[in-house]
Parts: C-alpha cells; sequence; structure tokens
C-alpha cells in the first residue's frame, strides 16, 4: 500500500514540521467553511421563497411544521457562526462538532429539491472526521497529541480518496461490461466522446472544449483512461505522501475538466483538494523523478526493477541500515 520509502529519515523527524503544516490547515479549512455558509446565507435565503417545492429529507423533516423561510435562514447563519467560532477555537470540539452539525443540516436543505446534489457531500465527510482531532491546543503539545492530530488528518485524507476510488471502481467495472458486451464504453476510444455528445443533448448545454473533445478522439481516449486510473488507485496515495500534491492536482485538474467538458461544477472540491493534498501536512520538502515513478500505483514494482537507484537513497555499508542524515539537512 505505501511503496518504496522515499527518505531514510527517522520516523519523527518530520513530526513538528507536519503537526505545524497540519494546524494551519484545519484553520483554513474552518475559515473557508465559513465562507461557503456564508454563501449558502444568500442561496438558501433566495431559494426559500419555492417552499413549496420542496420535499425535505430526514435530518430536516421537522422544517415542514414551521416557517421555512425564517427556519432556513436561522440554520444558515447557525452554520456561518459555527464555522467561524470552530476557526477562532479550533482546539475546541464542541464547535467543530456544532459546525458539522449545523452543516449536516444545511447540505439537507439543498438536496431537498428531490434531486441529490453532491456539491457538499465530501465538504460534510470532513467536518465530521475533523471532530475526532484533539482537544484542546497545548502550547507544548505531546508527542500524543501531534500523532492523534496527525492520524485524524491522515484518516481525512484516505477517507476522501475512497471517494474517488469508489467512482474510479464503479467506471472501470462499467467499462468491461461494455466491452465484454461488445457496446462502447469507458475504454472504448469513442467512449467520452459519446457521453459528451449525449449529455449535450440532454442539458442543452455548450461546454467550451466538448466539441473539440467529440471530434478528436483519439485525443480524448488516452486523457479518459487516464483519469481512471487516477480515480480507480487514488486510496492508495494516501499512503504514499511523495505523490499527494501530484494527485492533489491531477484531481484538481479533473474538476476543471468536468467544467470545459460538461459544465458541471465542484469548487468546494478544489478547496479541500488544495488544502488536504497540495498542501499535505505529509509532503515532502524534495521530489525526484524516480521517487515520484516508483512510488506510481500498479507501475511502481516495476520501475523500481528498471530504474537505478539514487546515491542519497541506495543502502549504507553500515549493516545493510541507512544512514540517517542530520536533522538540519532540509530533507529530513
Amino acid at each position: 500500500m505505501a511503496g518504496e520509502s522515499p527518505t531514510p529519515a527517522a520516523p519523527f523527524a518530520r513530526l513538528n514540521e507536519s503537526f505545524s503544516r497540519a494546524r494551519i490547515l484545519v484553520k483554513v479549512f474552518y475559515l473557508c467553511s465559513a465562507y461557503i455558509s456564508y454563501l449558502a446565507l444568500d442561496e438558501l435565503h433566495r431559494v426559500a421563497l419555492q417552499a413549496e417545492a420542496w420535499d425535505f429529507l430526514w435530518p430536516v423533516q421537522w422544517l415542514a411544521r414551521l416557517q421555512v423561510r425564517p427556519a432556513v435562514d436561522c440554520l444558515a447563519l447557525a452554520c456561518f457562526l459555527f464555522g467561524l467560532l470552530a476557526f477562532q477555537f479550533e482546539g475546541r470540539r464542541l464547535f467543530r462538532a456544532l459546525f458539522a452539525a449545523s452543516f449536516l443540516l444545511v447540505a439537507a436543505i439543498v438536496n431537498s429539491f428531490g434531486g441529490t446534489n453532491h456539491l457538499y457531500h465530501a465538504w460534510l465527510w470532513i467536518a465530521i472526521g475533523l471532530i475526532f482531532l484533539p482537544q484542546g491546543s497545548a502550547r507544548q503539545p505531546s508527542r500524543l497529541h501531534k500523532m492523534s492530530c496527525l492520524t485524524t488528518i491522515a484518516a481525512c485524507q484516505a477517507l476522501l480518496l475512497s471517494f474517488y476510488s469508489l467512482a474510479g471502481l464503479w467506471k472501470t467495472l462499467s467499462g468491461l461490461a461494455a466491452l465484454a458486451s461488445g457496446h462502447v464504453g469507458n475504454f472504448s476510444p469513442g467512449g467520452l466522446s459519446a457521453t459528451l455528445a449525449d449529455r449535450m443533448l440532454q442539458t442543452g448545454t455548450s461546454p467550451l472544449l466538448a466539441n473539440f473533445v467529440i471530434d478528436h478522439v483519439w485525443l480524448a481516449w488516452p486523457m479518459f483512461v487516464s483519469l481512471i486510473y487516477v480515480q480507480l488507485f487514488a486510496i492508495f496515495v494516501a499512503f504514499r505522501p511523495q505523490l499527494h500534491v501530484l494527485w492533489g492536482y491531477a484531481l484538481i485538474s479533473f474538476h476543471l475538466g468536468t467544467w470545459l467538458l460538461m459544465e458541471i461544477v465542484f469548487p468546494q472540491h478544489i478547496l479541500f483538494l488544495a488544502l488536504f493534498f497540495v498542501l499535505s501536512p505529509f509532503r515532502p520538502d524534495r521530489w525526484t523523478l524516480r521517487g515520484i515513478l516508483v512510488s506510481l500505483p500498479a507501475f511502481g514494482p516495476l520501475l523500481r526493477r528498471l530504474l537505478p537507484m539514487t546515491a542519497a537513497a541506495a543502502p549504507c555499508q553500515n549493516g545493510g541500515r541507512p544512514r540517517i542524515r542530520a536533522s538540519s539537512d532540509p530533507a529530513i
């Protein structure tokens, strides 16, 4: 699952640096949460006028017995205030839990029009996961406190990547089924083009690059197969910090592509991918092309045999153990 170790550093050599990064990540997450909740204030206030069209989901079914518009406004306002409190006092579990609970209600309201909108789902699960951060923000945190914090962040990363892996698994299974039945599917050269053309007919949209991709099938096909690879093996990247930044940008590119080709937007996904992966607390300070290639899921074991090890990564002669470099080395 973890691939090749990127450096021979001691297990706790980067603990303090990773912990400092994690604390900043949590602060920025709740700042972004307050901003997202603020945007929802206006959105829900306007759509509350269409209350007769709502089919309230189970978390907010009780709203049907109240005056809908004031109740919706109060919930959105509470979510915003709890987001600000969690930002200011990120060490208080109560505020983190209150934000997660209120955000669940706001997300349920957004999805109470008879359809499912995935816009807030991942953000909600992150908020739930961060409830398990250790309580308090001691000025001199113990190693247990630091490790508990980093374990919680790592669990959130794995959860987020599992969503993409499930999407990739679905694409893979449906693509294989189409190949077996002789139909055009995800692994067919014209699979993406057919999907885009069908969506354009259904929605009446004209995405910026859709026609170009439809007309250039052999350009679209390798891009789509590469996307399935990135999604399918995303969960393995949770255990390979040297790939966090690369996969973060790859998935951001995927969401950019969904707008360019299908006019589907996921702005919250850009935020959490940048926070949890591009700015991952576990990202290395140095990268090498070989280190990235040998860590690639599925291809890494083969590439390790083909690519020679660098002098820094080669085993030392002192009993087969790697030599631990001084902590002043930026790579540690």
